[in-house]
């Protein structure tokens, strides 16, 4: 008899146990980075990218920006290409190869961006292949946002290689949807 009672009290307590242990796992979610903005980012690389937008002020053109972190202490490299990814159609406007130091921050926004053109407007997710002269590449994918608001008076994309109609950006709302044009499934009612 108190072999079966310390049996069973054994196995209550292993039980209760059990889902303590294995809810902590390794790696958990907290211990991440987990940036949540209207940006692409990737930290999958010796160079993080962080914050990439297209700001575009017409379609079918916009400026590429984004913040380049070398952090990880990597050797010093170039940003010095940008293609579109997954066999999407973008191309760059000329461009001066960009220094990342070793533990050094770049910001797009203050080289003037990278200029493109290709077939996008607001609320497109577009991805974008980043070459570096270390012989990495990172492809990222990039909401294209309208030069409205904080955006406003950032696209000098938009003078230069444009040809499509200036967007307005009075009351301008942007829903986001996929490369493919198709729009997003409707909220249910009752949710925002």
């Amino acid at each position: 008899m108190l072999l079966r009672r310390n049996t069973a009290l054994a196995l209550g307590a292993l039980v209760l146990t059990v889902p303590v242990l294995s809810s902590c796992g390794f790696n958990p979610a907290t211990d991440r980075v987990n940036t949540i903005s209207m940006s692409g980012n990737d930290r999958s690389g010796d160079v993080d990218i962080v914050g990439a937008v297209i700001v575009s002020e017409r379609a079918g053109s916009g400026t590429f920006l984004t913040t380049f972190s070398n952090y990880h202490e990597a050797d010093p490299t170039e940003f010095d290409s940008i293609t579109g990814g997954d066999g999407t159609t973008v191309e760059a406007g000329e461009f001066q190869p960009l220094e990342i130091k070793e533990g050094g921050l770049v910001s797009l926004l203050q080289e003037g961006g990278v200029r493109l053109t290709g077939d996008f407007d607001p609320g497109d997710f577009v991805p974008l292949t980043l070459g570096f002269s270390s012989g990495e590449e990172i492809t990222v994918t990039v909401p294209v946002v309208p030069a409205c608001d904080e955006y406003e008076g950032l696209d000098d994309a938009a003078g230069d290689l444009g040809s499509g109609e200036e967007y307005d950006c009075e009351g301008v709302s942007v829903e986001p949807h996929g490369a493919d044009g198709s729009a997003p499934p409707e909220a249910e009612e009752g949710t925002e």
